[in-house]
């Protein structure tokens, strides 16, 4: 599972339930930032399949969905991933369009999964 590296947790389990923090499309190995909305968005949902797979959860298990957009107008690409990423599972999602996130990068996903 990919680590935090500043002072929080990546997940945190309360009573069967996972609270993701906020993934930035950081590579974990070199800690580099990919160019372009499709490839941040493909690192992040990667990462966040690492930490499922770590916590024995899965895709289909997660409740909420929270994205970050430094650019609104990257939603229609940000959207066709993520429906590609979770098929036919649907879970709540909010979308908040902001000035701008961490290290200039182009989005931020956190969520909450169960068990």
């Amino acid at each position: 599972m990919p680590k935090g590296n500043r002072h929080y947790s990546n997940c945190i389990e309360h009573k069967d339930t996972l609270y993701i923090s906020g993934q930035l499309p950081i590579n974990p190995q070199d800690k580099s930032i990919p160019d372009g909305i499709e490839n941040q968005t493909k690192l992040v949902l990667s990462k966040i399949d690492q930490i499922l797979l770590a916590t024995e959860s899965h895709k289909s298990k997660v409740i909420q969905v929270r994205i970050y957009l430094s650019d609104i107008n990257n939603w229609d690409i940000v959207n066709k991933l993520y429906a590609d990423y979770f098929e036919e599972h649907k879970p709540a999602r909010c979308v908040v369009p902001v000035p701008e996130l961490h290290f200039g990068v182009l989005l931020e996903v956190e969520l909450i999964a169960a068990k």
